[in-house]
C-alpha cells in the first residue's frame, strides 16, 4: 500500500512561509517543518525550494489570468471591465493572502530588510499628499492610502496592508476603502 503524497501540505506549507519570511529566508526545513513532514520528504516531490516557489507562483499566474480572461470577456461596458479588473484583484488578495503576497507582494520582500532611519518614499508622498488634503487639492480619505494609490493604483494599497503597520489600512477584513481605490484606479487611466 502506498503513502498518500504529501505535495499539497509541502505546497500550502511552503507557500505560508514564502508569504511571511519571504523567499531568500525560508529555508526547507522551515517548510518541513510546517508541513509535519520529513525533509527527505519534500525532495520525493520536488527537486529544490525554488522547484516548490515556480510550482507555486505558475498555479497561482493561472489561476489569477483565467480569472481575468473571463472578465475580459464578459459583457458591459470598458468601464464595467476595468472597475471589474479592480474589485477582481483587490478579491484575489482577500481570498488568497498568502498566495497573492508571495507572487505580487514578495517582489518587493526585501523592504522589511532596509536599515533603520531609512526614509521610506510612501512617506514623503504620504506627507505631500496629507498637505494637499490640507489646502483641498486632493480627494478626502486616508493620506496613505492616497499615497499608496497614486505609487500603484490597486496594487500599492495592497503592499500598505500587508507591510504596514498593524492598523495602517485594513483591506482583508473591510470593504470600506474599495470605492476610493476604484475611483482612483479609473482616475489614473481616464483621460
Amino acid at each position: 500500500m502506498s503513502r498518500p503524497s504529501q505535495k499539497a501540505s509541502i505546497l500550502d506549507a511552503a507557500l505560508a512561509c514564502f508569504a511571511e519570511r519571504g523567499f531568500d529566508a525560508t529555508r526547507v526545513k522551515h517548510i518541513a517543518d510546517r508541513a509535519g513532514v520529513a525533509e527527505s520528504a519534500m525532495y520525493r516531490h520536488f527537486p529544490s525550494k525554488e522547484a516548490i516557489a515556480q510550482d507555486l507562483y505558475a498555479g497561482f499566474v493561472d489561476r489569477y489570468a483565467e480569472r481575468l480572461v473571463r472578465l475580459a470577456g464578459s459583457p458591459g461596458s470598458s468601464e464595467e471591465r476595468l472597475r471589474g479588473v479592480v474589485r477582481l484583484v483587490l478579491e484575489t488578495y482577500r481570498s488568497e493572502p498568502a498566495a497573492f503576497t508571495f507572487v505580487v507582494i514578495n517582489t518587493s520582500y526585501r523592504l522589511p530588510k532596509l536599515p533603520a532611519g531609512t526614509t521610506y518614499p510612501l512617506d514623503v508622498i504620504e506627507s505631500i499628499v496629507a498637505r494637499a488634503q490640507q489646502d483641498m487639492t486632493l480627494r478626502p480619505g486616508q493620506s496613505n492610502l492616497l499615497a499608496a494609490i497614486l505609487l500603484g493604483v490597486v496594487l500599492q494599497p495592497i503592499v500598505l496592508a500587508t507591510l504596514g503597520s498593524q492598523g495602517a489600512l485594513d483591506l482583508l477584513d473591510t470593504h470600506e476603502h474599495d470605492l476610493i481605490i476604484e475611483a482612483a484606479a479609473l482616475a489614473a487611466i481616464s483621460a
